[in-house]
């Protein structure tokens, strides 16, 4: 029965060799074991480099290179052990499976900016088939260390050294970009409908691909970047130039070394507006102005916690021509915006009053009423001579001592358009 069963066999495996001839291709033989040969193997080598795999796995897949916030140790994942995490099928759909997100080791740190490209309909399935076996080569066997890698970087593939191809190995990172507002901005001078390169900013991604690997080779805007303060700033100036930023060039900002970066987050920004670092504006500017900050939890503050009022309502942050970064040429043009009704003219005006706003108002906080600098009556002490009727002995029902306080009598401090308010009466 067994003889009989082969002499079926062997003319089947006969026929079908012979239609593999006539469509063109041939079918491997018995003996001929291509899966896992030497010469698989280094077509494999071929199609890893082919299409740049070592850039961001390292020669032959030996791992390495930095991936910050990866949960991978804060690199790119080895492709030594491979196979052991891999069976064949599964190996070939994660190569061809499209962008992964990398997952990451702080989840509110930004995003790793190395992923798996999308090699679909890119790659063949031949190269895809070799690919897998040299894969599966570079697993050692059990108790021997892997294999020696070579120190020799093989050239960057001519189609990674465009300009425009960041999605190459940075498909996550550009993919989220879209929803960014400098996505499609015109910077390019070539027309509306022109995307934003990462080049705009980054410098020539050219030379950032042919030297992978060496952080200086593209214009980095973190902390640990090596380029200066003034080299990240005018990055943004290219752009950012006029309006609000007119007067960024001398400003208080800017002479402290200040960088775009210190308030803004460009690719993952934390607020829903302006791009900011932090939440809210006020976050943003409490990083360095502690003093404010608890200036605006006393008893008495302008709502900004309410988020009514917001530190650029008065500031420009990206300078002026003002001091104090003041929105308006003097302290009390910013306080007439909202406080029109002290503005005048009066009849009688009150000096201090029309001098600056500050002489009796802290507007960052207070813990006396009103935001005042100081109490009443000694607010008013402070030019007024105490020999008068203020600082003289009082019944405590008398209106000179009600509640210590001079507008009692003298209401309308700011300025009196009565015939008879001289005295600031009402």
């Amino acid at each position: 029965m067994v003889i009989s069963l082969i002499k079926k066999i062997i003319p089947f495996s006969m026929a079908m060799i012979v239609f593999g001839m006539l469509l063109g291709f041939t079918l491997p033989s018995f003996n001929n074991k291509l899966v896992g040969s030497e010469e698989a193997v280094e077509r494999g080598k071929l199609v890893f480099n082919k299409y740049g795999c070592f850039v961001c796995h390292g020669n032959e897949g030996s791992g390495g290179v930095k991936n910050k916030n990866s949960s991978t140790g804060g690199v790119v994942t080895a492709l030594t052990f491979t196979s052991r995490a891999f069976n064949e099928t599964a190996l070939r759909e994660r190569i061809i499976q499209g962008p992964k997100v990398v997952v990451k080791a702080d989840l509110k740190g930004p995003t790793p900016p190395l992923s798996m490209p999308n090699w679909r309909g890119v790659i063949m399935d031949s190269e895809l088939t070799d690919l897998v076996v040299f894969l599966q080569s570079l697993t050692p066997e059990e108790g021997e260390e892997p294999k020696p890698v070579s120190k020799d970087r093989p050239p960057v593939p001519e189609f990674m050294l465009a300009n425009n191809n960041c999605k190459i190995c940075h498909s996550v990172v550009t993919e989220n970009f879209k929803t960014n507002p400098h996505y499609g901005g015109h910077v390019t001078k070539n027309g509306d409908s022109e995307e934003i390169v990462c080049a705009t900013c980054h410098g020539d991604g050219k030379n950032h691909a042919s030297r992978y690997g060496d952080p200086d080779a593209i214009l980095r805007f973190t902390k640990e970047s090596s380029a200066s303060v003034q080299e990240k700033n005018a990055a943004c100036l290219q752009c950012h130039e006029k309006g609000i930023r007119l007067y960024w060039k001398g400003s208080t900002h800017e002479s402290k070394d200040l960088a775009c970066m210190d308030c803004h987050k460009i690719m993952e920004p934390a607020s829903p507006q302006r791009l900011f670092t932090k939440g809210t504006e006020l976050e943003v500017c409490f990083q360095c102005h502690q003093q404010r900050k608890a200036q605006m939890q006393r008893s008495s503050h302008m709502p900004f916690r309410e988020g009514k009022v917001k530190c650029s309502d008065c500031h420009n942050p990206h300078g002026t021509a003002n001091e104090k970064l003041l929105t308006e040429a003097t302290v009390n043009e910013n306080c007439y915006k909202c406080h029109a009704d002290k503005r005048g003219p009066f009849l009688w005006e009150h000096p201090p009053v029309a001098e600056n706003c500050l002489n009796c108002h802290d507007p960052h906080g207070s813990n006396h009423e009103k935001l005042l600098v100081v109490d009443r009556p000694r607010l008013c002490q402070r030019c007024h001579i105490e020999s008068r009727h203020m600082t003289q002995p009082q019944l405590a029902t008398a209106r000179f001592a009600f509640n210590r306080s001079c507008q009692n009598c003298h209401s309308q401090i700011h300025g009196s358009n009565s015939p008879s308010g001289v005295r600031f009466h009402r």
